[in-house]
C-alpha cells in the first residue's frame, strides 16, 4: 500500500473515531459545563456558549487520542441501535478496492462517445469515491457497463454496475445466458454493498469483479450513465 494511501485510510479512521464518540458523548446525562468548566470558561459569556466551548475542547481531546491510539481492529464491530451516528464505515482493502474502482471509472471520461453530462457525472462518482469514508451530500449516480458474447444462436451478457447515493454504495455485476432450446437464464455474480448506517453486505470476490471490468472494457461494450445527484454535489473530480 502506498504512504499516501495509508495516511489517508488513518486519517479517515480518526474522523470516524472522533465522530462516533462525540455523538455518543453529547447523549449523555447531565450538563457536560460541569465537567469541564475550567477549561470551557475562558472568553465565554453565556451558558449555551459556555457548553459549546466545552464541547470544542472535549472534541479536541477525542481528536489527539483517535490519533494516538492504536488502530487494533475494534472498528469492524457494528454499532448497536442509535449509540453512534450514521457514517459510512470501510476497512483498508475497502478503501482500496473502491481506489482502484475509481481510478478505472475517471478512464471512462476519455471515450469520444459520451455526451458532456455522463462525462461530468462519472466525474461526479470518481470524487465521491475518492473521498470515502466521507459521504458525498446530494450524489446520486449509477454507471453501468455492459458486454454480449455470443450469436444468434448462444450468448451470454454481463453487467458491471456502480450506484452512489447518499445512503447507499452498491458495486455489483450480473449475467444472463439465452439459449433458443432452452430460453434465457438470468444470475447475479458480485455484490458489495455499504450503507450510511454502518452496515456492509459483501457476495464474492473484489478482485474477480475487477478483473471481469477489465475484461469487458477490453472488448466491445455498452456505457450506461444516469446523475440524479442535486446541486449539493460537487461536479469534478
Amino acid at each position: 500500500m502506498r504512504r499516501h494511501d495509508a495516511d489517508r485510510i488513518i486519517k479517515a479512521k480518526c474522523r470516524d473515531y472522533t465522530r462516533r464518540i462525540m455523538a455518543r458523548l453529547k447523549r449523555l446525562p447531565g450538563n457536560v459545563r460541569l465537567y469541564f468548566a475550567g477549561d470551557s470558561q475562558r472568553g465565554e459569556s453565556s451558558p449555551g456558549s459556555r457548553e459549546q466551548g466545552a464541547f470544542k475542547d472535549l472534541e479536541e481531546r477525542v481528536q489527539y487520542s483517535a490519533v494516538h491510539a492504536g488502530l487494533n481492529g475494534d472498528e469492524k464491530e457494528e454499532p448497536k441501535g442509535d449509540e453512534f451516528e450514521e457514517s459510512f464505515r470501510f476497512d483498508e482493502d475497502d478503501l482500496v478496492f473502491v481506489s482502484e474502482v475509481a481510478r478505472r471509472l475517471a478512464l471512462l471520461t476519455d471515450q469520444p462517445s459520451l455526451a458532456p453530462e455522463e462525462v461530468q457525472a462519472i466525474g461526479r462518482a470518481v470524487a465521491a469515491l475518492k473521498k470515502l469514508p466521507e459521504p458525498t451530500p446530494g450524489i446520486d449516480v449509477q454507471i453501468e457497463v455492459a458486454h454480449r458474447m455470443g450469436g444468434e444462436g448462444f450468448s451470454e451478457s454481463y453487467s458491471y454496475a456502480i450506484r452512489l447515493d447518499e445512503r447507499r454504495i452498491e458495486i455489483s455485476s450480473s449475467g444472463s445466458q439465452y439459449d433458443p432450446a432452452v430460453g434465457s437464464d438470468s444470475f447475479g455474480l458480485e455484490s458489495l454493498k455499504w450503507y450510511a448506517n454502518g452496515q456492509a453486505a459483501h457476495q464474492g470476490n473484489r478482485d474477480t469483479w475487477l478483473e471481469r471490468l477489465s475484461y469487458a472494457l477490453a472488448r466491445d461494450h455498452a456505457l450506461n450513465v444516469t446523475d440524479k445527484s442535486s446541486g449539493k454535489c460537487a461536479e469534478t473530480v
